[in-house]
Parts: C-alpha cells; structure tokens; sequence
C-alpha cells in the first residue's frame, strides 16, 4: 500500500495531515522511565548480594551472585517489551485530531484523540524529546502526548498555531 492510499483511507474528508512521525527513544540517562527499571534492579540486587557475601563470607556464596544475575531478566523483559510497542507505534498530527497507529505485523490499529483535548505543548528532557499535548483529566496519568519524537521542532509550531 502506498503512503498516499494509506493516508487516504485514514484522514477525514477536509482534513489535512500537518505532521507525522515515530517514537525513537535512544539509551540515554534522561530516559530513564523507559530503561530504568533494569540497570535500577541490576544495581539493588547487586548490593544485596555484595552484602549478604560481606556479612557472611564468601566461601560457598558465589551462588547469591547468580540469583540476582537471573532475576534481572524479568525487568530486562518489560524494558524489551516496552521498546518493542514504541517500534511498532507511529503518530500523526491532523487539523482535526492527533493520531496514535499500532502496527502489528499486516494490521495497524488507530486511536484518534479529538483536538479538543490539547492543552499548551510540553517538551520533556528525554532523548529525543517528547511531547505532552493532550489531556482528560486533572491527573498527571491522564496526559498524554507524542514520545521521543527526533521532529519535535517541526512538530510544536503546529500544536501551537491550533491553541484555542
């Protein structure tokens, strides 16, 4: 399918599509959230096993080094799992709403978000920035927004041209 057949089947009749990208998050310190919970789990695990050998001895205790070893692989997992969801999501950017596509192998899923819901863009520090621009309550879990975007500089002038 071509990009414009694609594009046709999606946008409304009078809808124009300003924008479109995809998340690319690079392994970075301010990416944290996104692959921080493996090396935060590496690391307190490691020093329990470090003070268990400590306060016991080390002779016959190699093995609490091994235990931690493998219960790293249960956050590695979600980190893994979470990067592979951003590789297979793509966003868009309309007149009329911002899109969310899931890919998923010959399917691609749509959630469309009215541009009713936009509030003022918010760029955070994660590398590529992202971008947090909709909102549906008074939470801070209920914001939602484009993710480590490397067009977040093409991206703002147009959620800042349709403020109402």
């Amino acid at each position: 399918m071509s990009a414009s057949s694609f594009w046709d089947k999606v946008l409304e009749p009078n809808e124009t599509l300003l924008w479109s990208g995809r998340p690319q998050p690079r392994p970075h310190w301010r990416n944290w959230r996104l692959y921080g919970s493996a090396p935060m789990a590496a690391l307190g695990l490691m020093a329990a096993a470090w003070f268990l050998i400590y306060t016991s001895g080390s002779e016959g205790d190699m093995w609490l080094l091994v235990l931690p070893a493998l219960l790293i692989l249960i956050p590695l997992r979600a980190t893994r799992q979470q990067l592979s969801t951003y590789a297979a999501t793509r966003y868009a950017l309309t007149d009329q709403r911002a899109l969310f596509f899931k890919v998923d192998g010959e399917e691609t899923h749509i959630v469309a978000h009215p541009r009713s819901a936009t509030f003022a863009p918010v760029v955070e520090n994660t590398v590529p920035p992202s971008v947090s621009f909709l909102r549906y309550g008074p939470k801070k879990a209920d914001v939602l927004g484009f993710h480590f975007i490397h067009t977040a500089g093409d991206l703002l002038p147009y959620l800042k041209r349709t403020q109402t």
